[in-house]
């Protein structure tokens, strides 16, 4: 099946479906959480989603990406089997103490977490459900190693439409809070883990007698590649989740409310670039390993191209029409400046347009290049935060993230140049016709919002800005392909 210029395969369907539904999902439950938890509430669920995304990668110890790399072209059972109850156990043992901790720490902690009343039921919330998220991420990672598209995909819808069915049933219930959203949540990835773990295990045949540890050198060979990821991803989470923690303690859960909110609705722009990326990782490393460098890069311009033509559009309508579909779908305490929601988008944009680059940096070992990088420009971000919120707010929080994650992307674009992946990986033509169509649409876009009247301006300007793409991404290549078809 063929879309623009670039062929759609059924696994990229099937990933587009799934996160069509579960980011869909996610979505609407976060919008009616921010309905019905209101500001205060909302921040408060949400600072402790983003405590248990922050403290995953430690419980990890960077096991995910390592399972992809060592069973992705695995062919026996044994060969399969065995690293994932190493991973298991390991993970187990991290996720469990890291939650213990947090169990017995929660009163001290609650102080410098939230202002929210139920800060420490909340912290206690998170250490039950970490263990659950890592051996969720675990599994999928595994499924997703072992191209079970169909399977993962179910069960990140299932597990979408269960969440969004309990939240209602909590509000009906007249029982929902952000402590018993958590727990829900917990529960409802359990059910799923457990469908996981099912999945793979009969599958790809593994038997319980086949659950056997991988010798201790295999295991300390796992760790030094998984320990820099881990640590690697330390910093991830540092550009992408710490703001929410540093902004509720700073300036309290209804301010984080609001942050978080507008984070959601520009996330559909990483929902848009995860089924290219889920595909992409596997088929990458299966291709360098096999030397198959043209293949590779070949994978990469047509996941990557597709990617990029229609992401940097949708960037852009998310910045023009955010605030306002924030006010509309939530209330209008939600409301962001466009500046915000522009500089948020950046955010997203640069962090999904530079994983190519990222990949293979983590394919051909770069590992400890990558955790360097990523702890430097995770603490700039941590830094700019606390010192550009008290002066600018929101925007100056948004803006220290965006810094740093452009600083991130240079970084490894560098990195990969190295190794012979830089401007090898752009797709062919495709990047300067999109920043001319760019170019294009803003112009048009601020040409509206200069002669429109003022309650207008946002869906008038979205309008000339996908008139001006439109025509110059797709109208003149089809224009110079007909003329030289003549």
């Amino acid at each position: 099946m063929k879309i623009g210029p670039w062929r759609i395969e059924a696994a990229l369907l099937q990933r587009f479906l799934a996160e069509a539904i579960t980011k869909g999902s996610a979505l609407i439950l976060a919008f009616l959480l921010a309905r019905w938890l209101a500001v205060e509430g909302f921040g408060a669920y949400s600072q402790t989603q983003a405590l248990v995304a922050v403290l995953v990668p430690l419980a990890l110890l960077g096991l995910g990406f390592a399972i992809v790399r060592q069973i992705a072209g695995a062919t026996t059972t044994q060969d399969i089997a065995s690293p994932i109850a190493t991973a298991f156990l390991l993970v187990s043992l991290t996720s469990i103490s890291i939650g213990v901790v947090l169990w017995f720490t929660a009163v001290p902690l609650a102080g410098v977490f939230s202002n929210h009343p139920s800060a420490v039921a909340l912290i206690r919330a998170a250490a039950v459900l970490l263990p659950v998220a890592g051996w969720q991420t675990l599994f999928l990672e595994a499924l997703r190693a072992r191209q079970r598209v169909r399977a993962a995909t179910a069960i990140q819808i299932g597990e979408a439409l269960f969440a969004l069915s309990g939240v209602v049933a909590l509000l009906w219930l007249d029982t929902l809070t952000p402590v018993t959203a958590i727990a829900l949540i917990t529960a409802v990835k359990t059910v799923f883990l457990i469908w996981a773990v099912a999945d793979l295990f009969f599958s790809q045949a593994i038997r319980p007698t086949q659950l056997v540890l991988l010798s201790p050198r295999c295991i300390r060979t796992a760790l030094v590649l998984g320990i820099p990821i881990m640590i690697a991803g330390l910093g991830e989470v540092m550009m992408g989740f710490v703001d929410r923690l540093l902004i509720g303690s700073m300036a309290g859960s209804d301010t984080v409310g609001r942050y978080v909110a507008a984070q959601t609705l520009i996330a559909i722009l990483a929902s848009w670039g995860a089924p290219y990326w889920w595909l992409l990782y596997p088929r990458m490393a299966r291709a360098l390993a096999d030397k198959a460098h043209a293949e590779a890069i070949a994978t990469v311009h047509r996941l990557f191209g597709a990617f990029i033509l229609y992401a940097a559009p949708l960037a852009a309508l998310l910045a023009i029409l955010g605030p306002g579909v924030l006010a509309l779908a939530i209330g209008e305490e939600y409301r962001m400046s466009h500046a915000v929601m522009a500089a948020l988008a950046a955010v997203v944009f640069v962090n999904q347009s530079a994983t190519p680059w990222e990949y293979s940096l983590y394919i051909s070992g770069r590992a400890l290049f990558l955790m360097i990088a990523s702890l430097f420009w995770g603490a700039c971000a941590l830094a700019a935060i606390a010192t550009l919120l008290p002066q600018m707010g929101l925007l100056g929080a948004a803006i220290a993230v965006a810094g740093a994650r452009l600083g991130f992307a240079v970084t490894v674009v560098l990195g990969a140049r190295q190794q012979g992946m830089g401007a090898v990986l752009l797709p062919p033509g495709l990047t300067l016709r999109t920043l001319a169509a760019l170019g294009g649409g803003i112009l048009a876009a601020a040409i509206a919002a200069f002669i429109t009247a003022q309650a207008e301006i946002a869906w008038m300007s979205a309008v000339l800005f996908l008139v001006a793409y439109g025509l110059i991404a797709f109208g003149v290549p089809s224009l110079q392909a007909r003329r030289a078809s003549r």
